[in-house]
């Protein structure tokens, strides 16, 4: 048996939406600080090869930041469809 409340699909959708804004903000950090030590502390060919690993998995990065923001988008579409659909059956019921 699945058991599904309007409770239980916004913890989901909360939690989704928390870990998605961590990532981002940790994603932000992380390319200021890769800017950061290739314009300061590292120079050379050093900083060019951090700066082409790290651009190599950027695209992988932003992937998944995408991923989580199409994930958010879909479960607080279907908690407002589930809501929906429990406010018609109550006013059915009445």
């Amino acid at each position: 048996m699945i058991q599904v409340d309007e409770e239980s699909l916004n913890r989901l959708k909360n939690a989704l939406m928390e870990t998605g804004e961590s990532y981002k903000s940790n994603l932000t950090r992380l390319d200021n600080l890769i800017n950061e030590i290739t314009s300061g502390d590292i120079q050379g060919e050093p900083a060019n090869d951090l700066l082409r690993k790290y651009r190599e998995k950027k695209e992988m990065f932003d992937g998944l930041r995408r991923t989580i923001d199409e994930a958010g988008q879909y479960i607080g579409l279907q908690t407002g469809k589930f809501n929906d659909m429990i406010g018609e059956l109550s006013s059915g019921m009445r």
